[in-house]
């Protein structure tokens, strides 16, 4: 038995291999032709936030985003053709390195918990964390984006970033979690710190969701018996990341000063789409579907528990929050709701192998579980959709 696991491991990771190859080679495609927008203008259709970025780094100097420095570097540096390539090639890796980033990252929650998870499974799972999107219906919504919450995008460089260093950042604050109790290396805690930081440099929208849960994590601590100074070395690594936040916000303050924050409940959420309420449900069908499955027990599993903390702090966010002045529209809650979105469908997809290879799982709950398979495959097979139309070179909007 444990030969035939293994060779299913060994083959999964040879498809594994050429999946990513093709899928790096589709995304070279689609980020170079998105970038042509600076160089032969609309008229190459191709649209995209990323663009955008780069102009306004290039040409504008306008540095919201440690990406900015980056395509400044290549565009000065190597000039317009030699940028435009570089920064393909950079976004392909950071887009592609989130995948085994990714399956390392369940290795890590799986190492904490008492069960296993095939190597096979992993990879999946891993490779569909980054592709999937919201459950794609015409008559709840025509667009395939614009309207759902998705946690995967490929038109915006700032989010590719952010999700590929959240996911490391995440890996990196277990390992410092780890040993906690027992006092914390400050080598541990200096890496903890500058991953969130650059995580945060990158788009602060991670750090807007996460540093709330690690306040509410640091103070369950505190409860429980943990000694103060232990809780506040910890707190203290949010101390950079949101000085970043600040600055950043200061540059996004708007030419006229103008932008800033209200509180207007389901503003957000309803700014763009056909039937705003009938997508937020099915932007989250597949979890949904997973904590329902698990209504009595899902606080047992913290991998499980605590991304839906995450979750609910990113949706309250872009539930209550809106933007002011200039940024009115331009709906920026939505990027810690969408990485928060990323998290939750990770830890449901493992929550689902797990029910279904479990020999203990009961009849009924494994019954329920067959039911949310298509479920999640309808939402890879959406995203798989927009990706492919996106080659076409259409708007991100279709």
């Amino acid at each position: 038995m444990e030969k035939a696991i293994s060779k299913a491991d060994k083959i999964a990771k040879i498809i594994y291999i050429v999946v990513l190859a093709v899928y790096a080679g589709a995304l070279a495609y689609l980020f170079y032709h998105q970038l042509l927008v600076l160089k032969y203008g609309p008229e190459v259709m191709f649209e995209s936030d990323t663009a955008a970025h780069v102009s306004f780094a290039v040409y504008s100097g306008y540095y919201h985003s440690l990406a900015a420095f980056i395509y400044l570097f290549f565009v000065k540096v190597f000039g317009l053709d030699a940028g435009i390539v570089l920064i393909t090639i950079t976004l392909t890796v950071a887009t592609v390195l989130a995948i085994p980033f990714t399956a390392r990252l369940i290795n890590e929650f799986v190492k904490r918990t008492d069960y296993t998870i095939p190597g096979w499974a992993v990879l999946l799972i891993s490779f569909l964390a980054n592709i999937h999107m919201a459950f794609y219906m015409a008559a709840a919504n025509k667009q395939h984006y614009i309207g759902y919450q998705c946690a995967n995008m490929w038109h915006n460089s700032t989010y590719i970033f952010m999700r590929l260093f959240a996911v490391i950042t995440l890996i990196t604050f277990l390992k410092i979690y780890d040993g906690y109790e027992e006092g914390i290396k400050f080598s541990k805690w200096l890496s903890f710190t500058l991953l969130l930081t650059i995580t945060t440099g990158f788009k602060a929208s991670f750090l807007t969701v996460f540093a709330p849960v690690l306040a509410i994590l640091l103070l369950r601590d505190l409860l429980y018996g943990e000694k103060f100074k232990r809780v506040f070395g910890m707190a203290l690594s949010v101390v950079l990341p949101i000085a970043v936040m600040i600055v950043q916000s200061i540059v996004m303050s708007g030419t006229d000063g103008s932008n800033g924050y209200r509180i207007k409940p389901f503003a957000g959420l309803s700014m763009r789409g056909d039937h705003p309420k009938v997508t937020l449900v099915l932007s989250v069908a597949f979890p949904l579907l997973i904590f329902f499955i698990h209504i009595n027990d899902f606080y047992k599993d913290k991998f499980f528990f605590w991304t839906w903390v995450l979750w609910a702090v990113g949706f309250l966010e872009v539930f209550l929050l809106i933007e002011t002045g200039e940024r009115a529209l331009d709906s920026n809650f939505m990027w810690g709701y969408s990485i928060s979105l990323f998290f939750l469908f990770l830890a449901s997809m493992v929550k689902l192998v797990r029910d279904l290879i479990n020999p203990g799982t009961g009849k009924v709950r494994k019954a329920l579980c067959y039911v949310a398979v298509p479920v999640l495959f309808w939402h890879v097979i959406s995203g798989i959709w927009y990706f492919a139309l996106l080659l076409t070179g259409v708007t991100y909007f279709v």
